[in-house]
């Protein structure tokens, strides 16, 4: 881990780093930003490698939105995040952006959820379905079989032959009476399909309109994200002002401790200059009283 050091400066001096034991941090989840992306060259920051740092600006959590200088390296020789550019937001933009967070999730475990259930309904129907085409495709083989052999059969036979049409017939009603059963219970199915679908497509619907309410936040957290950034640049820019004025003041009591101490040393000067005089006039004095 690496940071500014104190003594850097931001008219062009050289980058330095701090050195950390501790492990590299993490690197979150990032954002196409291109208001701030690409090699950290004006920032004069560089990573343990001893090369420039890359801006990121972070998608993860209750840190979304502030840039970071990370490692520039790719691979497993990637130090980790370097410095955070902005400071932690306040307490209560931190609780809207990890309830929005929360909602997203939530949003995607439902979503998830019902394409299992969905999953789980159609495998649960082409079971049934593939019984009924087993189902038809003997029934076709027998009646084509039955066909086969009465062709094959001579004319004396002719009354065996009914009497097996006789059996194949009831076998092929009963067969349909099975195949009326399999139709009502492919249809019973359909309905639950469709109604799965309808399921399916409100779901889908709330998540859309989730999605556009999540949109509709992170509108209304980047307006956030500006308006606190012009803020904090007015303040930044008062406070530039107010150190001018401070400097002034420093000048402008200096200057007058100076004039201070010249008034003082003219006074010890007047003052001494009196005593002499004083003691002047008391010698005048004395030489006339003798007189």
């Amino acid at each position: 881990m690496v940071s500014w050091s104190d003594s850097e400066s931001t008219g062009g001096s050289r980058a330095q780093y701090i050195p950390s034991d501790d492990s590299p941090l993490k690197i979150p989840a990032t954002i196409d930003e291109p208001s701030f992306e690409g090699l950290a060259d004006d920032l004069n920051v560089i990573c343990e490698h001893g090369n420039p740092g890359r801006k990121y600006v972070a998608f993860e959590g209750i840190s979304t939105g502030r840039r970071f200088i990370a490692c520039a390296t790719e691979g497993v020789g990637n130090c980790g995040l370097v410095q955070w550019v902005d400071e932690h937001w306040p307490e209560y933009l931190q609780n809207a952006i990890h309830k929005l967070w929360l909602m997203y999730e939530h949003s995607q475990h439902e979503n998830k959820m019902a394409c299992l259930e969905h999953s789980s309904t159609v495998h649960n129907l082409t079971q049934p379905k593939k019984e009924l085409q087993d189902t038809y495709e003997k029934l076709v083989e027998d009646v084509n079989n039955l066909l086969d052999y009465k062709d094959s059969q001579p004319e004396v036979n002719q009354k065996n032959d009914a009497e097996n049409i006789s059996v194949s017939v009831e076998s092929s009603m009963t067969k349909d009476a099975e195949i009326k059963k399999l139709k009502a219970v492919v249809d019973q199915l359909k309905q639950i399909h469709v109604a799965q679908a309808t399921v399916i497509r409100n779901l889908k619907f709330s998540h859309l309109k989730e999605k556009e309410k999540l949109s509709s936040d992170k509108r209304t957290l980047e307006i956030c994200y500006a308006d606190l950034k012009k803020e904090k640049d007015d303040l930044k820019k008062e406070k530039d002002k107010l150190d001018c004025c401070i400097a002034e003041l420093m000048k402008v009591k200096e200057k007058l401790t100076m004039e201070k101490s010249t008034l003082a040393s003219c006074i010890v000067e007047l003052k001494t200059a009196g005593d002499r005089n004083k003691r002047k006039l008391h010698q005048i004095k004395a030489i006339c009283d003798e007189d």
